[in-house]
């Protein structure tokens, strides 16, 4: 970066930039001297987010807590400084302003008092009250909204002029929220504070107490739900087990599978023994048919038929199936007593029967008793078992129905025991949200209220006006950098490399004057600096022509008015006085200006006539008198004139010996100088090349460069050395080197 560059632009425009500096200043001077004076209060709040201890930098992953501090006040400082919380404050306000119980901070101009005065006010404080009361920061009907808008903005009390005064902050990293207010009375700045430290708190207070209330009453509602379901799964399964007479499944399960085992085992015993008995009674029925079978048939019936008998074995029967059900010893007592009794009663009539029909010598007593005995004995065993297989049927069937129920009874207590955990989730968490409910801790606090300020708070006046200074300078000189840089003219040297990639000669100021004698000016010192400058450039573009190894020159441009006839003329006689002979050719046919400044020659020169008309050129070309009485006059500098046309140099010099002719000059003068016409426009420079050492383009710092320009530059750039470089032309003194 060309830091010498930049500040010559900004010398440049000092001016500009002195007068950027001192309109700004002045006009933030007058303006802040206009502001009212503005009081500031202050509050803190203590949140309690760090707790007594705070943040411990030794904690494992102490930057997520760190994060999460960070959060937590950035989610308080939005809160604060929401559209809610704010509306509620304005609320407030407009109550203290409107109700006439205290003296308001404002009062309106009758202009602004006029434009609410059809407001009914009373009805907008009577729903600001309701608002306030309930915490409720949202928008009301469209009517009333607007009525509230357009009061609030009368007393400046709106949401956005709330904001454009209120800072809301976390003061360092400590556990405090700051918050500040201006305005133009020191006691309405100490009472928004205040009022919206305690809204703020309020707020936060009754959002969280809400949210306890909710969670308690969402589980309340969660136990109570439970608790229903739960009672109702127990009074089915209650109402089910009374209807099918169920007491206890298990026990009462337990007890038949024990007594259906007895009763099979019994069964199995009772059927054991009638086999064998049926074939005693065989044998015994053989041996009293042998004797009197009928008579023995009849004692049998006959005892068997006996009423008390047929009592106690009915008693025995029904203890029996009695035993069976309730296994009771006493029962079982009971059983053996009425069998000894049945026994007994047995031995009594057989032995009653046998001295009753039995003469001496018959069947013997014991054979009839033991008979009897017997087939009371097998009708006993047959009835046992009849009793104890209807017994098990019954119970079987029992036991079918309680598979059954014991079914319905399993999947009924699943369901209560999932209801029972349920239950008891819902009645712990309902117990955890009433503990948290009785024990809330609501750790914001008010630390320091604020207090009226005072003394107003600087304006900062000085520090204004002087940043104002120096952003309207800094802006100038942005402007004008900018300006430079999309500046794509050739007013400069840096300008000139920037944009052309060519190698400077040499640089020539503009001159003012229009008339210039070329001996005075060279001649002596002058009191004028532009002369001066613009004779030490000229002896410079001479130094670099005499240490070139040419003799002949091609001075071009990439347009028109470029200055190429003028720096020709003034290097010519610059040469001259160092003794050189210098020949001017006008090769511009198109323009040929540098014909016209010079009168014709009425003493041509003998050696120059002839030898244009050897060449066969005296029809294109005419001699000129250098010193005769045109604008310049030039001693030792023959001038070579054309008479124009609008061919091109290849199309006069066909046929002709032009270049014969130049190396014929060349052994006359030191130095011979053509002029070419714009390489934007016309291709005669681009011909003349091939006849010239060197060429020198001409640019005026007047130009900008375009795009015929820079193909033109490519062009002299692609010369093989031939190009010698380039001369700046017309610059202002200002932005010489």
């Amino acid at each position: 970066m060309d830091f010498g560059y930049i500040f010559k632009i900004l010398l440049r425009g000092k001016w500009l930039i002195l007068t950027a500096i001192i309109v700004p200043a002045i006009a933030a001077f007058l303006y802040v001297n206009t502001l009212e004076k503005t009081y500031k209060s202050e509050a803190l709040i203590s949140t309690g987010i760090l707790g007594t201890s705070g943040l411990n930098p030794e904690m494992e992953r102490q930057y997520i807590q760190n994060d999460l501090i960070k959060m937590n006040f950035s989610t308080f400082v939005t809160k604060m400084q929401s559209e809610s919380t704010l509306r509620l404050l304005s609320f407030k306000l407009l109550l203290h302003e409107l109700t006439g119980t205290e003296e308001p901070f404002r009062k309106l101009e009758n202009e602004v008092a006029s434009e609410i005065q059809n407001i009914n006010i009373q009805r907008l404080l009577k729903l600001i009250e309701q608002k306030i009361e309930n915490y409720d920061g949202s928008m009301m009907e469209i009517g009333i909204e607007k009525d509230y808008r357009d009061v609030s903005e009368a007393f400046k009390y709106d949401i956005e002029s709330i904001k454009d005064n209120l800072t809301v902050y976390r003061s360092g990293d400590t556990d405090f929220l700051g918050l500040s207010f201006q305005s133009e009375n020191p006691f309405l700045s100490a009472y928004t504070v205040n009022q919206l430290c305690k809204t703020f708190l309020d707020v936060n207070r009754y959002d969280q107490e809400k949210e306890y209330v909710e969670n308690f009453e969402f589980a309340q509602e969660q136990a109570v739900s439970s608790r229903a379901k739960l009672d109702s799964l127990k009074f089915t399964l209650s109402a089910y087990k009374e209807k099918h007479n169920i007491l206890d499944l298990d026990k009462e399960a337990t007890e038949l599978i024990t007594q259906i085992a007895i009763i099979e085992q019994e069964t199995n015993l009772t059927v054991k023994d009638i086999p064998s008995l049926e074939e005693q009674m065989g044998v015994i029925k053989s041996h009293i048919e042998e004797s009197d079978g009928d008579k023995m048939r009849d004692r049998v019936n006959k005892i068997a038929g006996n009423d008390d008998l047929v009592y106690v074995k009915e008693q025995i029967r029904l203890r029996n199936e009695e035993y069976i059900i309730t296994k009771d010893p006493a029962i079982k007592s009971e059983i053996a007593m009425l069998e000894a009794q049945r026994n007994e009663m047995l031995t009594k009539y057989s032995k009653t029967e046998s001295s009753e029909s039995f003469a001496s010598g018959d069947i013997s007593e014991d054979l009839a008793k033991e008979r009897l005995i017997n087939e009371l004995s097998l009708i006993d065993k047959k009835r046992s078992a009849d009793v104890l297989n209807r017994i098990l049927t019954k119970y079987n069937a029992r036991a079918s129905s309680l598979v059954k129920h014991i079914t319905f009874i399993s999947r009924f207590t699943d369901e209560i025991s999932l209801a029972q955990e349920a239950y008891e989730g819902a009645k712990s968490k309902q117990t955890t949200t009433k503990t948290q409910l009785d024990k809330a801790y609501f750790p914001l606090k008010i630390n320091q209220e604020a207090h009226a300020a005072n003394k107003a708070e600087s304006n900062h006046k000085m520090l204004i006006t002087a940043f104002s200074g120096v952003v309207g300078g800094a802006f100038a000189s942005m402007l004008l950098l900018m300006l430079a840089f999309l500046d794509t003219s050739l007013n400069n040297s840096h300008q000139f490399e920037k944009f052309t990639d060519l190698n400077l000669l040499g640089t020539l100021n503009e001159l003012k004057e229009k008339n210039i004698d070329l001996k005075e000016l060279f001649g002596a010192e002058l009191n004028n600096k532009g002369l001066e400058v613009f004779k030490e450039s000229i002896r410079g573009l001479r130094y670099e022509v005499e240490k070139s190894s040419g003799t002949s020159f091609l001075f071009t441009s990439t347009k028109e008015q470029e200055g190429k006839t003028f720096v020709i003329i003034m290097l010519a006689h610059a040469l001259t006085l160092k003794g050189r002979k210098v020949l001017i050719i006008d090769t511009n046919f198109k323009n040929n200006s540098l014909t016209r400044i010079f009168d014709e020659d009425s003493n041509q020169n003998k050696l120059t006539t002839r030898l244009i008309g050897e060449a066969n050129l005296d029809s294109e070309f005419e001699a000129k008198n250098a010193s005769g009485t045109g604008q310049f006059k030039l001693d030792n500098v023959d001038i070579l004139g054309n008479r124009g046309g609008m061919s091109s140099p290849s199309e006069i010099f066909a046929g002709k010996e032009f270049r014969k002719l130049l190396a014929d000059f060349e052994n006359n003068y030191d130095y011979i100088f053509l002029e070419g016409p714009s390489l934007n426009k016309y291709a005669d420079s681009k011909e003349l090349t091939e006849y010239v050492d060197k060429v020198i383009t001409v640019f005026s710092a007047e130009s900008n460069i375009s795009d015929s320009d820079r193909k033109s530059i490519k062009y002299l750039q692609n010369l093989n050395g031939k190009l010698m470089g380039a001369v700046l032309n017309k610059l202002e003194l200002i932005n010489l080197n």
